[in-house]
C-alpha cells in the first residue's frame, strides 16, 4: 500500500479550535448542564448585587423627627364682677388658710371677668375664665351657714364674712368650708360651699380680698344685683360713680366710697345691654384687677 505525504497542513472547520469539542462531544448531555449551571451561577451573583446595593441605600435614609411641641397648661383662676354697699371696716390677721380635702364629685361656676382702674373713663380689656370646684369631705365641720339668699354685700364684705379675715376666720364667719377653685398659694379663689350659688372669694396673701357675685340672689344694702337695670346703679350712687369702658362693648360702674374709712374699698358693677351680669366689692388693688391675682 503506497502512503502520500502532505507537507501543507490541513484547515479544520471554523467552528473548531484546539479546545473546542466536536460535533459528538457537543451533543452529549454533559455537556449542556455545564452550560445550565453556568447561567444559574451568573444570575444568583447578579441578584445578590442587586440585592446588597438596595439594603445599602436603605439604610443611607433616615426617618422623619417626632415632634415634641407640648401644649401650655391653662389657668383656672376666674376674672370677677363687682358689688355694692356701704359698710363697717373688717378685721385681719396673718393665719395662713386652712386647704380644704376633695372629693370625686365636681361642680363649676363660669365667672365674668372685669379688669378696672380707678379714674375717668377707660377702655379695658375683658376675659372669661371657668373655675372647678370639688366639695370637702366635710362640709358641715363649720356649720350653721350663716350665707343665705338673703345675705348682703358691702364695702366691707358678704354679711359675717369682712375682708381682711383668715381663710380660717371666714370660714367659721360663713358656717361653712370655702373649697379652693384651683391650686393654693398666694393668691387664689374658693367657694362656699353651703351657700347660694355665684359666690366667688379671693384669698390674697392669706387674707380675703374680695368677694365676687356672678349670679344668684345675693345683692347689695342697696338691692342692686345680677339683672338689676343700669339706670338704678347711676341712680342710687350718682357721683360717686366711675364709668369704664371695656373693649367687648361692656361697661364696668365703679363705686367710689366718699367715706375717708373706706377709701381702700371699691363696689364695681360689670353692666352689659342695660343691665348688672355681675359686680364685686374688695380692697384695693385686688378689686380693681381681673383675676385679683395679677400684679397691681
Amino acid at each position: 500500500m503506497t502512503v502520500e505525504w502532505n507537507p501543507e497542513p490541513q484547515e479544520l472547520p471554523r467552528d473548531q479550535g484546539p479546545f473546542w469539542p466536536g460535533a459528538a462531544e457537543r451533543r452529549s448531555p454533559r455537556w449542556s448542564a455545564i452550560l445550565i449551571a453556568v447561567a444559574l451561577v451568573i444570575l444568583v451573583v447578579g441578584g445578590l448585587i442587586w440585592w446588597l446595593g438596595r439594603d445599602s441605600e436603605e439604610d443611607g435614609t433616615t426617618e422623619g423627627s417626632t415632634d415634641n411641641t407640648e401644649e401650655p397648661a391653662t389657668a383656672t383662676e376666674p376674672s370677677e364682677p363687682a358689688a355694692t354697699g356701704d359698710g363697717a371696716t373688717g378685721s385681719g390677721t396673718e393665719d395662713a388658710p386652712e386647704p380644704s380635702a376633695a372629693t370625686a364629685d365636681e361642680t363649676t361656676t363660669t365667672l365674668a371677668a372685669t379688669t378696672t382702674t380707678t379714674g375717668p373713663t377707660t377702655t379695658v380689656a375683658a376675659t372669661t375664665t371657668t373655675i372647678t370646684t370639688v366639695p370637702p369631705d366635710n362640709p358641715d365641720q363649720y356649720g350653721p351657714p350663716t350665707l343665705s339668699n338673703g345675705s348682703t354685700v358691702s364695702t366691707v364684705g358678704l354679711d359675717t364674712v369682712h375682708f381682711g379675715m383668715t381663710a380660717a376666720e371666714a370660714q367659721e364667719a360663713a358656717g361653712t368650708v370655702l373649697v379652693p377653685a384651683g391650686p393654693t398659694g398666694s393668691c387664689y379663689h374658693v367657694v362656699p360651699h353651703d351657700a347660694p350659688e355665684g359666690i366667688v372669694f379671693l384669698v390674697h396673701q392669706g387674707t380675703i380680698e374680695r368677694v365676687d357675685i356672678n349670679g344668684g340672689p345675693i345683692t347689695t344694702r342697696s338691692g342692686v344685683g345680677v339683672g338689676s337695670p343700669e339706670t338704678m346703679v347711676t341712680d342710687l350712687f350718682g357721683d360717686s360713680i366711675e364709668r369704664q369702658v371695656r373693649v367687648d362693648g361692656t361697661v364696668d360702674l365703679v363705686f367710689v366710697p366718699s367715706d375717708p374709712g373706706d377709701r381702700n374699698y371699691r363696689v364695681v358693677f360689670n353692666v352689659s345691654e342695660g343691665a348688672v351680669r355681675a359686680f364685686k366689692s374688695g380692697r384695693l388693688p385686688q378689686v380693681m384687677l381681673d383675676t385679683g391675682c395679677e400684679s397691681g
